[in-house]
Formats: structure tokens, C-alpha cells, sequence
């Protein structure tokens, strides 16, 4: 039977994933809170991990992106390295290429944290709660380690998503190369992922259903979506795996440490087996585990090392995330342009329409796309948000009216 990697995806696109670990039935706590295993249930002790850790040229830190234990936990395991390899070097997933320049005026003391945030452009490459990732860029910029942006620019996973790889100039491959052919069970893997979005399969996506059929997976794996798909994945693999052999084979930094999604760690089907293609060997995968997570998994070679930490609670992380939106999608574009809308949401509700501009927001001038994102998120629920937008040269003054927590629309 295939070792099975219980994944989630998470939609950015219509044909663009990130991967990230999914919670499955409690089967046993085979690591404990505060300890370092093996995949093979050897224990460690901290400090012969982080020996071990500062001699292997590539290590991989896995994360669910909306777990703040994870983010905490690779803290404290940068924390360990620094002390040994105070030549470390980190990359991180969340930023595409297009940054590095940012990142380096950021390490250098160049920027605030504002206006980071700002020049990197967080809520639209990334996402996810910045709070969970500061700690780490701060450490970083202390200690004046080099940060490596380790993606590439959504837009590109997008079309080969749809393209497909072939169909892409190599002008406009962001210097990616051709990714290594992935293995039977990577494609296994992406096949039961794919099958969640299929209509057919649907009811595959509460993890408690048993795995593919192989006649299943091979009708998946013939579609030509599946192969654009496919091809998605292995761009992103690919595209981290050149920063860190270029980190150790080129600029000769002793240690990197990439901070990315477990998914492309996960069973050494992602970035290690395209570094392995690459002839980059010295490489050591790690995720924190808690007793959500299959043991099995682990016992098959999920991750080289794990570490236990408690089991979150999902309600309050849901809750702590929970915050109003105006349900539309905005854009630099002579002002802030309304691109899109959300059917039935805030914004569609107060009379934005698609091409309309903001040019005012709770009282303030509006100059870039932050604006809009931080007055949305100091409203408060059950409260009114004043607008003014720029209609055809005319402007008109509208409310968003954003419903109390407990019911109405919020999208």
C-alpha cells in the first residue's frame, strides 16, 4: 500500500494549491509535548538537534501556515542553529522572488516594520496573519541573517496551473528550470489532493474516506488538468529548491533554514527530491506534531525529526482570525481599483461596483491598497464603515455596514 501524506489545499487560484498539513483522528501521542523524535522513535535531546541541525547544509522547518505553535516552534529551533552556526542563512515561502531586494533593506535595518509589510505588499503574497512571522523577521534583522525569498510570483503558478509548464516562454519562467519528474507516490499524493476538487470526489475532503483505488488514481492522473496541475506543484517545489542549492552550492552559506509549508516536505516528496535531483543531499526535513497527526505517518518517513507540542484549540485560533471583510478584490491601478466583488457581500451590499475607485476610507485619503486593508480590519463587527469612491470622475459617498458577529453576511 503507498505511504498516504494526509494533505489540505488550500485554493489560491482556479488551478493554484499551497500545501498544508490536515488534522486526522487522534491515534496516539507517539511524540510527547517538548520532545524531539526520530521517524524511526529515536529521542533526542535538544542540544544533539541542534548539533546536528547546524552541519546539515538544507533544513526544512514544516508548517501548517495558520498554526502559531508552528511559527513558535521554528523560532525556538532557529534559536538553536544561530548558536552554533552563526552563519546560518534563512528562506522563507512567503516571499516571491520580486522581493529580494526589500528583504534585504529589511535585515539591513533599512525599513520599519511598516513599511516592510508595505513594500512587499504582505495581504496580497502571503496572506496569512503577519503576527505569526514577525517574530522571526525580527530575529532575522537582529541578528543581521540574511532572508532568501524562496517563490515565485503567484501569476506564474497560475498559468502553468492552466498552461501547463511547456506552454510557458522561458523568458517568463522567472530563471526556474525544468522541474525533476516526480516520483509514483508524490503523484499518488497530488492525486487524492486533486480528486477533493473534483465533483465525483467531493466527499473526500474530511480526511475519513479510504484512499484511491489505483484505477482511480490512473483516470485522475490521464487529465490534462491533472497534469497542469501536477506540473503547479513541481514549478513551487522547484522554484524554492534552486534558492537553497544556490544558498549553499554558490554563496557557500554553511546553513540554510527554509520556513515553508509542510506539504512540500512531507515523505522527501517535494523540495528535498528536486535538491536530490540537483545533487544536494545534506538535507534534513522537521515538523512539529501534536497528537492530531497520524502516527504512521511519521513511522513511514513523513518528516526526518518531529517535535511535540500541545494541540491548539481550533475554535479560539478561529475566532482570534475571525475578522470583518468588505468582499472585494482591489488593485493598484491609477488609485485603488475595485476589480471584483463577492456576490452578497459587505461591499456589494453598500453599492461598490466593479471599477469603481476608493479614494477615501473612514475619514482618511486613500493612496494604496494597505489603506483599504487596515481601516477594514480596525472595523469592529456590528459597526459602519464610510467610503467615498471615485465613479466615472463623480464621486459618491457610501456606507459599509458590517454585521454584529453572531449572524449576516460577512464574506
Amino acid at each position: 500500500m503507498r505511504k498516504k501524506i494526509v494533505i489540505l489545499i488550500c485554493l489560491l487560484s482556479a488551478s493554484a494549491f499551497s500545501l498544508a498539513m490536515a488534522s486526522v483522528p487522534k491515534l496516539g501521542q507517539c511524540v510527547l509535548e517538548g520532545q524531539w523524535v526520530s521517524y524511526n522513535g529515536v529521542s533526542h535531546n535538544p542540544a544533539s538537534v541542534a548539533s546536528l541541525l547546524s552541519q546539515t547544509n538544507v533544513v526544512l522547518l514544516g508548517e501548517d501556515h495558520d498554526n502559531p505553535e508552528h511559527h513558535r516552534w521554528q523560532l525556538q529551533t532557529l534559536s538553536g542553529i544561530y548558536a552554533l552556526q552563526p552563519n546560518m542563512v534563512l528562506g522563507f515561502e512567503a516571499f516571491p522572488r520580486s522581493t529580494q531586494k526589500i528583504l534585504d533593506q529589511w535585515v539591513a535595518g533599512e525599513l520599519s516594520e511598516k513599511e516592510f509589510l508595505e513594500a512587499v505588499d504582505w495581504d496580497k503574497i502571503w496572506r496569512f496573519n503577519k503576527d505569526y512571522y514577525m517574530p522571526m523577521f525580527h530575529f532575522a534583522r537582529m541578528n543581521r541573517i540574511p532572508m532568501y525569498a524562496l517563490n515565485v510570483d503567484r501569476k506564474l503558478v497560475s498559468r502553468v496551473g492552466s498552461e501547463g509548464w511547456d506552454n510557458i516562454p522561458e523568458k517568463e519562467r522567472e530563471g526556474v528550470s525544468k522541474p525533476a519528474a516526480p516520483s509514483q507516490a508524490y503523484i499518488d499524493v497530488l492525486a487524492d489532493v486533486f480528486s477533493q476538487h473534483m465533483p465525483k470526489h467531493a466527499h473526500r475532503r474530511d480526511g475519513q474516506v479510504p484512499e484511491l483505488t489505483a484505477e482511480e488514481i490512473q483516470e485522475i492522473t490521464a487529465k490534462p488538468s491533472f497534469q497542469h496541475f501536477l506540473q503547479g506543484q513541481l514549478l513551487w517545489d522547484r522554484a524554492m529548491a534552486e534558492v537553497f542549492y544556490d544558498a549553499v552550492k554558490n554563496k557557500k552559506h554553511p546553513v540554510i533554514v527554509g520556513i515553508l509549508g509542510a506539504g512540500h516536505i512531507m515523505g522527501h516528496y517535494g523540495v528535498p527530491h528536486q535538491l536530490n535531483a540537483m545533487g544536494l543531499s545534506n538535507i534534513k526535513t522537521l515538523m512539529a506534531w501534536d497528537n492530531t497527526l497520524d502516527c504512521q505517518q511519521l513511522r513511514d518517513g513523513a518528516v526526518d525529526i518531529a517535535f511535540g507540542i500541545a494541540e491548539i484549540d481550533e475554535e479560539e485560533i478561529a475566532a482570534e482570525q475571525e475578522r470583518p471583510r468588505l468582499g472585494v478584490y482591489l488593485e493598484h491601478n491609477k488609485g485603488v481599483l475595485i476589480s471584483r466583488l463577492v456576490k452578497g457581500s459587505v461591499g456589494e451590499a453598500s453599492g461598490i461596483q466593479q471599477g469603481d475607485r476608493i479614494v477615501r476610507i473612514a475619514g482618511k485619503a486613500v493612496e494604496k491598497v494597505s489603506d483599504v486593508v487596515e481601516a477594514v480590519r480596525a472595523t469592529a463587527f456590528g459597526t459602519w464603515l464610510p467610503m467615498t469612491i471615485d465613479r466615472g470622475g463623480k464621486k459618491l459617498a457610501l456606507v459599509a455596514k458590517f454585521p454584529a458577529r453572531s449572524g449576516g453576511v460577512n464574506k
